[in-house]
């Protein structure tokens, strides 16, 4: 037990640098915040600060997680990647707008639909690309197994999504600082 705890409390202080900034030099923080400022400064985008993702994480917050980790661990690796479709495709895997944890007759089965509805958005909104579209589509895998990442960059994405949504999982869930302006409530027993 004393092994796991340690190991969990050691992952949480490395874990507290996932999406940031620090693996990476000046120029290539710089190059991330050029090629993820048209989206950011979306009006559409900025929709996604209004719904909780993970814990009392929003999914704005979620997204640039996950657009800076998969570009900077192409960095770390120096793997030889897309970078516009990268952040493109990782800003806007989950861009479906709307809130997941509330029904919705048009929304059901949401862990293998929204790649479908994040798409469409992306496509309707920003005109994107076949290749971006490929990365917010199959960003679920193995939900559905029948979408398999077919790039480098949209499997960056997937997995950055898994490792970032683990980690807002278990260490976020009760950070105010990435709360929604309007958090759940709990549900009476």
């Amino acid at each position: 037990m004393e092994r796991l705890c340690g190991a969990l409390f050691g992952a949480r202080r490395r874990a507290a640098t996932i999406g940031r900034m620090k693996d990476l030099t000046d120029i290539q923080a710089a190059r991330f915040a050029e090629l993820a400022r048209p989206y950011l400064a979306h009006p559409a985008v900025q929709r996604m600060g209004r719904f909780v993702q993970h814990g009392n994480v929003t999914t704005l917050a979620h997204v640039v997680r996950v657009a800076r980790c998969a570009f900077g661990w192409s960095q770390r690796f120096r793997l030889h990647v897309n970078e516009r479709d990268l952040v493109a495709g990782a800003l806007l895997h989950d861009f479906y707008l709307y809130d997941w944890h509330k029904p919705h007759p048009g929304t059901p089965h949401h862990a293998t639909r929204h790649p479908i509805y994040a798409a469409e958005n992306a496509a309707r909104i920003f005109g994107a690309d076949d290749a971006v579209l490929a990365i917010v589509r199959t960003h679920m895998w193995p939900l559905p197994p029948q979408r398999v990442p077919t790039s480098r960059e949209a499997l960056l994405v997937s997995l950055a999504d898994k490792y970032c949504s683990l980690y807002e999982t278990l260490f976020l869930r009760n950070v105010g600082a990435q709360a929604s302006p309007a958090p759940r409530q709990k549900a009476r027993p």
